[in-house]
């Protein structure tokens, strides 16, 4: 210690108030080595006279003290050794007096203001308070009134180098050195610290009793236990001397393992325990409903994902239960990272439950059979295209193999060929392409257009180039999440043959549809390719109006939109990103991962026609829809395509001027879409078939008349500047169901119930659940609640949580809180904070 530093701890000593009947303060300083016998005389205490003894003017400076100078404050000090009492003539007078010392113990006793019954405390980090900054953390940390405990842990934190005193923090430091195979800090504790204090501290706080000193052990000990709270079945006995009772095992992992800053520590970590305990051989042991809760280490992930996806391979049933698995895991620490490998899961039962379900594929009518594609078969080819979509996001498809050729098989083989069999023998005795009660593509105008016209209120339609029927489903109930306003889904008879320039032109306003013999699509005399010639017959409804590109439109900044639409009633935007992307042999197969961007795009181009042109009347409709199979059709399957006269051949259809008898083919005359006759034919594959034409590319196909090519979607959002916020989608609400607001146990069950099931206008929430005190120190585990459920029965949208208090005084006179957060909310994050008592009838034992 330095000169100022003892000056300052003299001046505290002299500030202290007098003892009861002195008059003044005497300090005797005993410097035993002499370390400030040069320096005592710059040493300036304002009115402190410094006396100077030796061992030849003890009974002089006694006189002083007692005769010449009996007011005034004194400090004694002798660069010697105190000497004995019965020796020393001044031993009287030092038992009304104050003594000061510069012991390093003393000292620190002195300068951080510690109770002298702590002195055998201070006296074991006298290498640590050797260090200045050290030394400041410490006081930095502000923990009078001092305890044991409190010393032991703030030298413990400054030496980790925490910001606030706290043990979990400083075994978790410890444990991620471990994990990373480092021992820097831990040599810190060894060396300016003290082990067996550390220890015991664990030992107390933990339930560690083992006789070794050993973090390998107590990882160990904290990663069994946390698990031991969260398995259904029985831990292996050699595991089960690592299970402590103490709660705050429990708490402390589930903290670490859901704090986002220490993501990877605590992966390091799980991965160091689970190594240890070889739980790679274990998992497989357990079964799916012992581990289904466990999220302590991946291992039992990967184990539930291997054998779900093993199981509903080999064709086990029980999909409504493994999708219950997996929608129970997404609360789980490790979902994020098996996300993808759980929607693949997830999407596999979906699409095998209903080919289950819907095995017969009924409908014994056209239009019945229309009516359940719109109704339910659309939801086999959506959950068919989220399947393929994660499918092809995984890192590993190994273990997935037998699992895709199952969905594959039965996609292609049963549901494909099944449906489009039956749909196609309904139309064998039908003469014209129509659905009684259904739009045709060819009346979109009429239908949606020309009211809109009629009335010159603007009209935005947007035609997005392959959107098929159950993807506009989902782009329909995305508008309504993230727009405001409504949107509804309508749907038409597409018109065959099911292909692009057919399906532009038949949207367009038109008295007469006509195909000349190069297969060019005319309207009224004006041919229907580019968007010039198309801009031309809109004008011939609408003078006020223009036909353009969504990558013109999104590229223009929102002033030149304003401008390019100011006075512009009817609107046809071209999107094409689907399309683009199937119809071309080299990227078919991103097909699905195109119709995720098309989503985006489009509400994206809503949005920006909202808040730029204040767009209130938007259609969303497509050309055409689309076949879409993994496996390229074998060669077998396709049909021989005769030489005929041809206007138009593709994979799916040939124009011909022939009435032409071919095999394996169905024949429809074009007069449907044409008001003068026309000996136009279209030929047809039946079912799923193609025509042998050169070329790559047969996966992605559109042109015939398949319920997926031909039920075309018609979104109508509706919007409105003036829409009130709640017009916009909002979160579903949660409420805490338990009446009683006391808790008298470590461990407590709670019950949380959504107040509305998810829909249109009505968000998923997302919350963590934990308990805090009034300081905001969190006390508990915490619990995260995924409000998801769309169901109407309130038992389906009920969720039991589990907290586990941590082991710790509780004050009943004081008030501790239910905190739920919504952590997608930036800034009002916290969702409630309901009052709670906590009165213990067991626990509680822990105190520093």
């Amino acid at each position: 210690m330095n000169l100022t530093e003892v000056k300052k701890s003299l001046e505290r000593q002299f500030a202290r108030e007098l003892s009861q009947g002195s008059v003044r303060n005497i300090v005797f300083w005993y410097d035993e080595e002499g370390v400030f016998a040069d320096d005592i005389d710059s040493l300036a205490l304002e009115g402190v006279k410094i006396i100077k003894l030796y061992d030849n003017n003890m009974f002089a400076t006694k006189l002083f003290i007692e005769e010449t100078d009996t007011t005034g404050n004194l400090l004694v000090y002798s660069p010697l050794p105190r000497p004995a009492n019965r020796e020393n003539w001044l031993t009287d007078t030092i038992k009304y007096s104050q003594t000061f010392s510069t012991d390093e113990t003393s000292l620190n006793l002195l300068n951080f203001k510690i109770d002298s019954a702590l002195r055998h405390v201070v006296a074991r980090y006298k290498l640590f308070f050797r260090n200045s900054e050290r030394c400041k953390r410490f006081e930095g940390y502000h923990l009078a009134p001092y305890t044991e405990a409190k010393i032991d842990v703030g030298v413990l934190s400054a030496l980790c180098k925490l910001p606030a005193p706290n043990l979990d923090n400083v075994v978790r430091t410890l444990l991620i050195e471990l994990a990373n195979g480092e021992s820097t800090v831990y040599g810190s504790i060894a060396k300016f610290g003290n082990m067996d204090a550390l220890w015991a501290l664990i030992q107390k706080s933990y339930g560690y009793n083992f006789p070794e000193q050993s973090l390998e052990k107590l990882a160990i000990l904290l990663l069994c236990t946390h698990l031991a709270h969260s398995i259904n079945g029985n831990l292996p006995k050699e595991w089960q001397t690592y299970v402590s009772a103490n709660s705050n095992c429990f708490v402390f992992v589930d903290n670490f393992m859901k704090n986002s800053q220490l993501w990877e520590a605590y992966n390091k970590l799980a991965g160091f325990v689970a190594e240890r305990l070889n739980l790679s051989e274990r998992t497989s042991k357990w079964s799916i409903d012992e581990i289904v809760d466990c999220d302590t280490f991946e291992e039992f992930d990967r184990s539930i994902i291997s054998r779900v996806c093993e199981n509903i391979g080999q064709g086990v049933g029980e999909y409504e239960r493994y999708r219950k698995v997996i929608h129970s895991r997404k609360n789980r620490r490790y979902y994020p990272q098996f996300k993808i490998e759980y929607d693949v899961l997830l999407y596999a039962c979906e699409y095998l439950e209903l080919a289950q379900k819907h095995a017969e594929l009924s409908g014994f009518t056209v239009v019945k059979l229309f009516d359940e594609y719109t109704k339910t078969f659309y939801k086999l080819d959506s959950s068919y295209r989220h399947f393929l979509l994660g499918y092809d996001k995984l890192a590993e498809r190994d273990g997935f193999g037998p699992l895709f050729e199952k969905v594959e098989n039965s996609y292609t083989n049963w549901y494909l060929n099944e449906l489009s069999m039956k749909w196609c023998a309904l139309w064998d005795d039908e003469r014209v392409w129509q659905v009684p009660g259904i739009t045709s593509q060819q009346g979109f105008y009429d239908k949606y257009v020309r009211r809109f016209v009629a009335d010159n209120e603007r009209l935005i339609v947007v035609i997005s180039d392959g959107l098929r029927y159950e993807s506009a489903v989902e782009l329909s109930a995305i508008l309504n999440r993230e727009q405001k306003g409504s949107s509804e889904l309508d749907v038409m008879l597409g018109v065959i043959p099911s292909y692009t320039a057919l399906g532009m032109a038949s949207l367009l306003p038109h008295k007469n549809i006509s195909i000349t013999d190069k297969a060019d699509i005319e309207i009224d005399g004006i041919s229907t390719k580019g968007t010039d010639n198309r801009g031309k017959i809109l004008k011939l409804v609408k003078e006020e109006s223009v036909v353009t590109t969504y990558d013109h439109v999104m590229g223009m900044t929102g002033k030149k939109m304003a401008e390019k639409f100011s006075g512009v009633k009817l609107i046809y935007i071209y999107h094409n990103t689907i399309d683009a992307r199937g119809d071309n042999a080299a990227t078919e197969h991103e097909v699905f991962e195109a119709t995720e961007k098309c989503f985006r795009e489009l509400s994206g181009l809503v949005r920006a026609l909202r808040n730029n042109i204040s767009a209130i009347n938007i259609l969303i409709t497509a050309d055409h829809g689309y076949i879409y199979r993994r496996k390229p059709l074998a060669e077998r399957d396709k049909t021989p395509k005769e030489d005929a006269a041809a206007i138009e051949t593709k994979r799916r259809f040939i124009l011909t001027k022939e009435n032409i008898d071919m095999q394996g083919t169905q024949v429809f005359s074009m007069d449907y879409l044409t008001k003068d006759k026309t000996d136009i034919h279209a030929v047809i594959p039946r079912a799923t078939n193609c025509f042998k034409i050169q070329g790559a590319g047969s996966c992605y196909v559109h042109g015939g008349t398949n319920l997926q090519e031909v039920v075309i979607p018609v979104i109508r959002f509706k919007s409105d500047k003036n829409l009130h916020r709640s017009m916009g989608a909002k979160k579903v609400s949660l409420g805490l169901t338990n009446l009683s607001r006391k808790i008298t146990s470590v461990i407590t069950h709670l019950t949380f119930f959504q107040n509305e099931p998810v829909g249109e206008k009505l968000l998923p929430l997302r919350v963590t659940a934990y308990f805090a005190d009034e300081a905001g120190n969190r006390i508990s585990n915490e619990n995260i609640i995924i409000a998801e459920s769309t169901s109407d029965k309130p038992d389906e949208r009920t969720y039991k949580e589990k907290f586990t208090l941590k082991d710790m005084p509780y004050d009943k006179s004081k008030k501790y809180y239910l905190v739920l957060k919504d952590e997608d909310e930036i800034v009002n994050s916290e969702y409630l904070r309901i009052p709670f008592i906590i009165d213990l009838v067991f626990g509680g034992s822990i105190q520093f």
